[in-house]
């Protein structure tokens, strides 16, 4: 990742589309090569050790022979916290029904709930979250959502997810998203509105052009914001269509790499 600037202070915020290699700095995994990286007003790396943040990643390999228990009480352990930080943890998740169960027998889902309840046993106030629900059928994954949301209780979280669906329990819930395309920003806001911006394109062109190519969509009254010369994001005026991004580059020499909607994104 490179030139990413970004600053967000919603309490529930989900990064749609973001590279992973920025969860993995996040959980303090990965160096900062430049520039600065905060999580709860702390480097990442000091945020983890001082159990102020957790991250709950998707589907990291678990110790097949331990059972529920025992997992999420190591991480309550490593945490500095007592058995009864896992079993409050366990009994948020709503695990103590599987509490015996060996991870290398369980479902996914309750896998993945078990690594939630790990990252809630360590008391941290902000918590990390890989998106859950793929590969769950659609009412398992929104059983888990409405789940963590209520494990959560108000604290904040932030997660990453490919895709987030409006009508999903975790997108009637996150008060501001951030989309992603590769390691370039395209847009921040309530998720809602940013859905609302169907006229709102995501662009990649490849030539020695690019430049007239943005400049010739704003003679044609488009609004075009850049990350990088050659990665656009395109609002159209209502008399423009997608067929005139294609067209425009047709005629200043310029290949298009990439032309999808933003809201794809935010379903």
């Amino acid at each position: 990742m490179d030139r990413l600037t970004v600053q967000t202070t919603g309490l529930a915020v989900a990064l749609v589309g973001a590279p992973r290699a920025l969860l993995s700095a996040l959980m303090g995994l990965r160096e900062v090569s430049g520039g600065t990286l905060r999580i709860a007003g702390m480097a990442p790396a000091e945020a983890v050790r001082s159990a102020k943040v957790a991250a709950a990643p998707l589907d990291v390999p678990m110790p097949g022979r331990w059972t529920v228990t025992r997992f999420v009480t190591e991480s309550a352990r490593l945490a500095g916290r007592g058995s009864q930080a896992a079993h409050t943890a366990l009994e948020a998740m709503q695990l103590l029904g599987q509490a015996n169960v060996k991870l290398a027998g369980a479902a996914p889902a309750v896998r993945r709930a078990t690594m939630i309840a790990s990252a809630l046993a360590t008391g941290a106030e902000t918590l990390l979250v890989e998106d859950f629900s793929p590969g769950l059928p659609d009412e398992a994954a929104r059983a888990l959502a409405r789940v963590f949301l209520s494990a959560v209780n108000g604290h904040p979280w932030i997660l990453f997810a490919g895709r987030l669906a409006l009508a999903s329990p975790l997108g009637m819930e996150a008060d501001e998203a951030l989309v992603f395309s590769g390691s370039n920003l395209l847009a921040a806001g309530p998720p809602a509105e940013l859905a609302g911006r169907e006229r709102t394109f995501s662009v990649r062109v490849s030539g020695a052009k690019a430049e007239v190519y943005a400049e010739r969509l704003r003679e044609r009254g488009a609004t075009v914001q850049a990350s990088s010369v050659t990665a656009l994001t395109v609002t159209m005026p209502p008399e423009l269509t997608p067929r005139d991004l294609v067209l425009v580059a047709k005629d200043t020499d310029v290949v298009l790499l990439e032309l999808a909607p933003l809201t794809p994104a935010l379903m």
